[in-house]
């Protein structure tokens, strides 16, 4: 039996063992993914849950590999591809990448370290389980701030920006928790009242196509499946106007039409943008001496990196959903949930503007990399 120095590292296991190492909770990876939905709270004007993903990748250096996995190459060549072309578009720019490009390092070290499964999938999904579960009931209590009135907040901040990270983190929280049934209801229960909660148009549509491809979309091949991912995305963009502003969403009017001059004059901007965009952390527009964020994530990156850098995080989304097809069809449900937290980026990122380059794509990523080294199961049909 491999002995363990500390519960802060990860013991090297080779992919035969990977579901007794699976079993286990490591306490490292668990509290620190549980202050990843902490995001109004700051340390020195940094976000603590940056810190956390910092730490957490920094522990991961000192950890082996699971049975020797690495990176497949193209992930490589995609993640340094996007880092160096953000830092030249810094410097060409003449803006203050450092912190912009930090964080996008940030997040490839997350990839890296979920992809080469240094990270213990049981445990990143207990911890954003724990972690979501608390800021939801602190927030319908009152505690952690309420900005919006009669919208689910807290220690989320915004209530869209906290739809996306209930949407996505908590997918990855319920499929990789646990394999009882049970278990995952019980988390899916509250993951799915908090995002109703944010009352987020996106949120609500991420979520129900979270569930649509969990239970039809999985079963197509991989070209009928990705089709079928691209079409949700695309459905989101052209929902006629009458179906997004009735019940509830009635008295989003202003809003939206803010929205709309905010994406006027992000055009405006990306129209007089060179082919590297204008540089890391320039993704922000000013209306009536005001400063907002992009409402729309694949606009976003075409600011910061130009149309280059836009495919290349695509690039990086489709090559990880792909590599989970033949699991996901062949009913592993673990595959079918990380699948659904890839669709659920791609819709979120419509109309936020920080969702592309953020934390919650990278846990995907690396976490749906790492899965997609188990074997699938064998059907019938295989012989």
């Amino acid at each position: 039996m491999s002995r363990v120095d500390s519960p802060w590292e990860l013991p090297d296991r080779t992919v035969e063992r990977a579901d007794q190492a699976d079993r286990e909770i490591r306490m490292s990876d668990f509290t620190l993914m549980a202050l990843l939905p902490l995001r109004s709270l700051e340390v020195a004007g940094y976000p603590i849950n940056e810190f956390a993903m910092a730490g957490l990748v920094g522990l991961c250096l000192f950890r082996p590999a699971r049975g020797g996995a690495r990176l497949p190459s193209a992930v490589m060549v995609l993640l340094g591809a996007l880092l160096a072309l953000l830092v030249y578009s810094g410097l060409a720019n003449d803006v203050d990448w450092t912190r912009r490009v930090g964080h996008v390092a940030i997040l490839a070290g997350l990839i890296w370290a979920g992809g080469t499964v240094r990270l213990s999938p049981r445990s990143v999904g207990a911890g954003l389980a724990a972690g979501l579960i608390a800021v939801i009931a602190l927030a319908v209590v009152g505690i952690g701030g309420g900005a919006y009135e009669g919208r689910l907040t807290g220690f989320l901040a915004d209530p869209n920006a906290g739809a996306y990270f209930i949407a996505v983190l908590g997918t990855l929280a319920v499929f990789f928790c646990d394999e009882r049934w049970k278990v995952r209801a019980a988390v899916a229960v509250p993951i799915v009242a908090g995002l109703a909660l944010c009352l987020s148009r996106t949120g609500l549509l991420a979520g129900a196509f979270v569930g649509v491809w969990v239970l039809v979309g999985r079963r197509l091949g991989p070209f009928g499946g990705a089709a079928m991912a691209v079409a949700l995305v695309w459905v989101v963009d052209n929902i006629p106007r009458a179906l997004t502003t009735f019940g509830p969403f009635s008295d989003r009017s202003g809003s939206d039409n803010l929205r709309k001059r905010i994406i006027a004059q992000e055009q405006v901007q990306l129209d007089a943008a060179p082919w590297y965009g204008h540089g890391p952390g320039t993704a922000k527009v000013e209306i009536r001496d005001l400063e907002f964020f992009f409402h729309n994530s694949y606009l976003a990156i075409r600011q910061e990196g130009g149309w280059l850098a836009l495919l290349l995080v695509l690039a990086l989304l489709v090559l990880t959903f792909l590599r989970l097809s033949r699991q996901s069809r062949h009913g592993d449900l673990v595959a079918a949930g990380a699948q659904g937290a890839i669709i659920g980026i791609g819709v979120m990122a419509i109309t936020l503007g920080e969702v592309l380059l953020d934390t919650p794509m990278a846990v995907a990523v690396g976490l749906a990399l790492g899965h997609a080294l188990r074997s699938p199961p064998r059907s019938p049909s295989d012989g």
